[in-house]
C-alpha cells in the first residue's frame, strides 16, 4: 500500500511541474512574432580542413545581403520567414542545397527555438550534414544560427570544410504618425527628449552598459572567434567607449589562448583542454567570458554535453552595468510587472495545488480500499491453498492404505496355497516344444524359452504330450507353443524343435539380464521370465 501510495504522490507532483511549466510557456508565448522584420548580413564563417583544386575553389568568409525587410508569422508551432530573397520555416535548414533532406526537427518547450538536422543522400558524392538553430533572442531579435559540415569526395582525395553562419531579425516597430496640421504645434518652453528618438553622434550619452555576446563559447583547437561587444548608453544607443580585452592572468600562457583587441581569440593548436576565462573591461567595469577549449575529437562529446547550441554557443549575454541612468525607471517598470506575474502564478499555482490537494485525498481513498481488497484476495488465496493441501494428505492417506490392504492380501493368499499344499509334492511342468518336464518354479524353458504347462497330480502324461505342437524358430531358436506358426519377433515359419535343436558342444556359464539369475550348462533363457540369456565375460 505504501509503494502505490507513493507512485500516486509522485504522480500528482508531476503533473503540478507539467502545469507549471504550462504556465509559464503560455507567459512566454503572450507576444506575437507576426509583423515586419529588418534582415541583418549573412555571416558565413568556413573552416578548411582539406582542399583540393579539382574541387573547385575553396569557400571563403564574408557577408551576403543585410537590410532587408522581411515578414515573420507564426504557422502553428513554427515561424515563416517570407521575403528578402527567399521563404525559409523553422522546421528547415537554412542552407539552401537543393539535395538536403531534413532528418529531424524539434521544437524547445517555452516555444522559442527550433532545431533541425538536415543531410544529403549517402549516394550524393557532395555529402554534408547541416545542423540549423532559430532562437528567438527577445521579443524584438530572433536568431538564425546554423553549423555544418560540407565533403566532397573525388579521386584525388576528399576535400573538406566546416561553416558557421548567423543571421539576425530585428523587428521594426512602428512609429505613431504625426497628426495632420496645418499651423506647426508652438513649440513648448521645456519638451522631455522622446525616449524612441534615433541615436546619432550628437544624441549619444554616456557609456551605461557593456554587452559581451556570446557569455560562453566551445572552440577547437586551432580555430578562432569574435565575441561581440556594445557599450550603450542609458538610452541604448552605442557609444565610443574602447573595449579592453585580456586572457584571466590566472590562466595566461597556460591555455595558448590569445584575444586580440577586436575580441578575436585565437585558440593553438597546443591549447590545454578546459576553460579559459577573458576579462572585458570598458569605462573601468568589467565582465567576464568563457571560451571552453576541447580538441577536435572530444568536440561532438562535449557540445552534446554542454547544453549550447549548433554552433557551440550559449544564447546568454554578458553584461557589466557601468551607470544606472535613466534605466531606473525602466529596471522598476520591469520589477513591477515580474511581481505581477509572480502574484498571478503564485494564485496559479495556490489554486492548482488546491485541486492537486483534492485529487489525492480521493486517491488516497481509493489506494487504501485496492489494499484491503488485495488483503482479502491474499486471504483466500491462502485458504484454497490449504484446501489443497488437506485434500492432497487425504488422497496420500487412502493410497496408502489401500496399498497396505493389498499387501495384506497378497500374504493371506501365499498363506493359504502353503497351506493346501500336500506334503512332498512338487510342481510338475512341461515344455510343448521339447516335451522335456520341470520341477521346481520355473515357467519358461531354458532351452527354447517356451512358457512350460503345469501337469496335474494325476494328470495322463501321454494326453498331455499329445496335446504337443510346438515350434521354435531357426533364427533367433525360441520356442513357440500350439497354434503359433511364425515366429512373432522374426517372421520366419516355425519348425520341430528336433530339426532347429541347438549344439551345446561348449558350455559357458551365462546371466539373464532381467533378473540378474546365473546359469549353467545349455540353458539358453531365464526360467523364471523367459529372457534370453548372456554369456558371461
Amino acid at each position: 500500500m505504501f509503494v502505490g501510495r507513493s507512485a500516486f504522490l509522485s504522480s500528482v507532483s508531476c503533473v503540478a511541474a507539467l502545469l507549471a511549466v504550462s504556465f509559464f510557456t503560455l507567459a512566454a508565448r503572450a507576444g506575437s512574432f507576426d509583423g515586419k522584420w529588418k534582415q541583418g548580413p549573412l555571416r558565413q564563417d568556413y573552416t578548411v580542413q582539406q582542399w583540393f583544386p579539382a574541387c573547385g575553389p575553396a569557400p571563403t568568409n564574408g557577408s551576403l545581403g543585410g537590410g532587408e525587410i522581411v515578414t515573420i508569422q507564426e504557422e502553428g508551432d513554427e515561424l515563416g520567414i517570407l521575403g528578402g530573397g527567399r521563404n525559409f520555416h523553422t522546421n528547415q535548414c537554412y542552407d539552401e542545397l537543393p539535395t538536403l533532406v531534413r532528418d529531424a526537427h524539434s521544437r524547445d518547450g517555452s516555444g522559442r527555438s527550433w532545431r533541425t538536422r538536415c543531410s544529403t543522400p549517402p549516394s550524393d558524392p557532395r555529402r554534408a550534414v547541416i545542423n540549423t538553430l532559430v532562437t528567438v533572442q527577445s521579443d524584438t531579435r530572433v536568431e538564425v544560427a546554423e553549423s555544418g559540415r560540407y565533403e566532397i569526395t573525388l579521386k584525388e582525395g576528399r576535400c573538406t570544410a566546416d561553416v558557421k553562419r548567423t543571421r539576425v531579425f530585428e523587428k521594426v516597430l512602428a512609429t505613431p504618425a504625426a497628426p495632420a496640421s496645418t499651423t506647426p504645434p508652438p513649440e513648448p518652453t521645456h519638451a522631455p527628449e522622446p525616449a524612441s528618438r534615433a541615436c546619432t553622434p550628437a544624441s549619444v550619452g554616456a557609456p551605461a552598459r557593456l554587452e559581451v555576446r556570446p557569455a560562453r563559447k566551445l572552440l577547437r583547437t586551432g580555430e578562432s572567434f569574435v565575441f561581440q561587444a556594445v557599450v550603450s548608453d542609458a538610452k541604448g544607443c552605442a557609444t565610443s567607449t574602447p573595449v579592453i580585452w585580456e586572457v584571466d592572468p590566472a590562466v595566461a600562457g597556460k591555455a595558448r589562448v590569445e584575444v586580440d583587441a577586436s575580441g578575436k581569440v585565437t585558440v593553438h593548436d597546443d591549447a590545454v583542454e578546459g576553460p579559459v576565462t577573458l576579462v572585458v573591461t570598458a569605462a573601468g567595469k568589467s565582465t567576464r567570458v568563457t571560451v571552453e577549449v576541447s580538441s577536435p575529437s572530444h568536440y561532438d562529446a562535449l557540445l552534446a554535453q554542454s547544453g549550447l547550441n549548433a554552433l557551440g554557443e550559449t544564447n546568454e549575454t554578458s553584461v557589466a552595468v557601468i551607470a544606472q541612468g535613466t534605466l531606473g525607471g525602466q529596471e522598476a517598470t520591469a520589477v513591477g510587472n515580474a511581481v505581477r506575474r509572480r502574484n498571478t502564478f503564485i494564485a496559479v499555482v495556490g489554486a492548482l495545488a488546491a485541486i492537486l490537494g483534492i485529487v489525492a485525498i480521493f486517491g488516497w481513498r481509493r489506494a487504501r480500499k485496492a489494499a484491503r481488497l488485495e488483503r482479502e484476495a491474499q486471504a483466500r488465496h491462502e485458504q484454497k491453498l490449504r484446501e489443497a493441501e488437506e485434500r492432497r494428505r487425504e488422497k496420500a492417506a487412502q493410497h496408502a492404505a489401500q496399498m497396505k490392504a493389498h499387501e495384506e492380501s497378497l500374504e493371506r493368499a501365499m498363506s493359504a496355497a502353503k497351506t493346501h499344499e500336500r506334503p512332498g509334492e512338487r510342481r510338475r511342468a512341461r515344455c510343448p516344444t521339447c516335451q522335456r518336464e520341470y520341477a521346481g518354479s520355473s515357467a519358461f524353458c531354458p532351452d527354447d524359452g517356451t512358457r512350460l504347462v503345469e501337469l496335474g497330480p494325476r494328470e495322463d502324461h501321454e494326453e498331455v504330450a499329445g496335446e504337443a505342437g510346438g515350434g521354435i524358430c531357426p533364427v533367433c531358436k525360441r520356442g513357440f507353443g500350439p497354434g503359433v506358426k511364425h515366429c512373432p519377433n522374426d517372421g520366419e515359419e516355425l519348425v520341430a524343435y528336433t530339426l532347429a535343436a541347438p549344439s551345446n558342444a561348449r558350455l559357458k556359464g551365462k546371466i539373464c539380464p532381467t533378473c540378474g539369475d546365473r546359469f549353467e550348462g545349455s540353458a539358453s533363457y531365464c526360467g523364471k521370465d523367459g529372457t534370453a540369456l548372456v554369456l558371461l565375460n
